[in-house]
């Protein structure tokens, strides 16, 4: 069941939609995907060919999604935002929760470029990019934190 906040959420979701290869900083391979008014973004790095983490508890204001991401074999997990940008790409900025204060772990929409250690991000969309099997799974099956916020 959709509930009304999710449904309203799906225009804002689109321009985040598709397949990405985040050239900085890590060369994953992300799979971003509108699902019930929610957006789930899996991603893999390139040559594993396998699923290796997510971003979650998507947010959308304006033309900027703020997100969570952790590694799932890892401790590697932070903050991230993306901004819409020129030529196919979006464009931002992330950190690892190691260095985001409290305020900013309970409201990531405070996120900004002028905060310290921030590691620039550009996503470029792949244009004709078959959804790859680990990003089906993904969205088939129950992951941790999927749905959290």
């Amino acid at each position: 069941m959709i509930d009304s906040e999710q449904a309203a959420n799906a225009p804002k979701l689109q321009p985040f939609e598709g397949m990405w290869l985040a050239t900085k900083p890590s060369g994953a391979v992300v799979c971003a995907k509108e699902i019930n008014g929610r957006l789930l973004i899996p991603y893999s790095f390139s040559e594993e060919k396998k699923l290796v983490g997510h971003c979650y508890g998507c947010r959308v204001i304006g033309k900027t999604l703020f997100c969570r991401f952790e590694h799932f074999d890892s401790a590697v997990a932070g903050v991230l935002f993306l901004t819409v940008g020129p030529n196919e790409t979006l464009k931002g900025g992330r950190w690892l929760s190691k260095h985001i204060s409290k305020v900013v772990q309970q409201d990531i929409s405070c996120l900004s470029e002028s905060m310290p250690n921030m590691q620039p991000v550009v996503w470029i969309r792949m244009l004709r990019k078959e959804t790859p099997h680990w990003a089906e799974k993904y969205f088939l099956e129950d992951w941790p934190n999927k749905y959290s916020g």
